[in-house]
């Protein structure tokens, strides 16, 4: 569905995703639903809404935390950003966090630019779109930051525990809370636009599809709201917790739940396509490849189901390793450590190589072609250098979870060392020294 470009729309849609009071003037142009929650919200002096413990003014302005005649200032630490290496003149930039900062790193130059303590290795703090990273740190204070130049585009106190990964929605952030409430927040200028407290608690993060907004609570209930009515389409509710945030392909929405059971449901109308047992609660991230999902289970099980009827196609049991960051997803492949860096085919399980094993024969590829094309022979100390800076290995654990960009994958290591993969070469094309 297209939807009108002007502002006032989108604060529409936005606010009705979401089953908000819209305090727009606009708002006679769609139709409300006959519920208290949702009528337009009058001038001042209005009680609390049910359950919510906001008024229409707390919408703009969310009630603080700090003590009378204090701020954030005088209790919590500000912090700075640090310029720690030139700026490039282009290239890809990303995120990552290390030590309780918040870096940004020139794929171009090979070094990190600029970084930000946000107190603590905070798990999925951060999105980012074009030129921005928009994140939080350990006292709920939500930033945006120019990626490239490092400077404070603004900084937002919310009074909330913040949980999943903020997302990026159209001119908006979609902020979800632990207790519920969730904040949609002017990317541009970082102006609290609305708040809504939902139907529970929240661990993980929200999903958009077209018109609907899907919030999975913490408590097992999925609820979709159409954002051209306000209404509920449609809810559903599994049998245990989810924690973990739900992943949406193809028009169907896969999750599972601490009732041992994952679950795949039609978005349109929330019914179930498929159910399959497996044996544990889902506690961990899982991937979604192509016609696969990978589940990572308790005491180093992987189950692999079939997308399209849940069944299970293979089970590996890697039973020294404990799955937590330690794998991603290729393009029709996994990655896991054990420590050792291993890629294994999605569809059965097999191994394709080991990268230990991989790095040594492209060295050895290449000493052959040098030695071909008649290149005058290394020295001791240039093969301990390539060995070292070029064919290395991995075999130190990640973290925090590993992170996609433009055919890229990175992370840090427990040894302190980030690492860059292409996934076209399947090669390592950068290691750095965190220092």
């Amino acid at each position: 569905m297209k939807y009108n470009d002007s502002l006032h729309t989108r604060l529409i849609f936005l606010a009705l995703l979401l089953i908000v009071p819209p305090r727009l003037s606009a708002v006679d142009q769609l139709q409300q639903p006959e519920t208290t929650e949702i009528s337009p919200a009058p001038e001042a002096d209005l009680p609390a809404e049910p359950g919510t413990g906001i008024t229409p003014d707390d919408e703009a302005e969310p009630e603080t935390i700090f003590p009378e005649g204090e701020d954030e200032e005088d209790l919590f630490p500000a912090y700075e950003i640090e310029i720690i290496g030139e700026k490039p003149p282009g290239g890809i930039f990303f995120p990552f966090v290390h030590n309780g900062f918040l870096y940004s790193f020139s794929i171009q130059a090979g070094r990190a630019v600029w970084r930000i303590f946000i107190g603590g290795d905070l798990l999925n703090p951060y999105t980012r779109d074009e030129r921005d990273v928009y994140f939080y740190d350990i006292y709920n204070r939500l930033y945006s930051i120019d990626l490239v130049e490092g400077t404070l585009r603004w900084k937002q106190v919310l009074d909330r525990e913040i949980r999943g990964e903020p997302l990026v929605y159209d001119e908006y952030l979609i902020v979800p809370t632990l207790s519920g409430v969730i904040y949609i927040i002017e990317r541009a200028s970082g102006e609290i636009v609305y708040t809504h407290s939902g139907e529970g608690s929240i661990n993980a993060g929200v999903i958009i599809f077209d018109h609907l907004g899907i919030v999975p609570y913490k408590n097992g209930k999925i609820t979709a709201y159409d954002g051209r009515t306000g209404n509920t389409v449609w809810s559903f509710n599994a049998k245990g917790i989810v924690t973990v945030t739900p992943v949406l392909k193809d028009e169907y929405i896969y999750f599972g739940s601490w009732d041992n059971t994952f679950y795949a449901l039609d978005v349109h109308s929330g019914e179930v396509v498929w159910t399959s047992y497996i044996g544990d609660a889902l506690t961990r991230d899982f991937l979604v490849v192509e016609d696969e999902i990978i589940l990572f289970l308790a005491k180093g099980e992987i189950v692999c189901l079939e997308r399209s009827s849940g069944e299970i196609r293979y089970v590996k049991n890697y039973g020294n390793v404990e799955f937590n960051f330690n794998y991603f997803s290729g393009k029709d492949s996994i990655f896991i450590f054990t420590p050792d860096f291993i890629s294994i085919d999605a569809g059965t399980g097999a191994i394709l190589f080991d990268y230990r094993e991989r790095s040594f024969f492209l060295y050895k590829e290449m000493l052959f072609d040098n030695m071909v094309e008649g290149i005058k022979p290394l020295s001791e100390e240039d093969r301990i250098r390539l060995i070292s800076d070029t064919y290395y290995t991995v075999s130190n654990y990640p973290r925090l979870p590993p992170a996609h960009i433009n055919g890229y994958v990175y992370f840090v290591t427990d040894n302190s060392y980030l690492y860059l993969y292409d996934l076209e070469k399947d090669f390592f094309v950068l290691k750095y020294r965190m220092d």
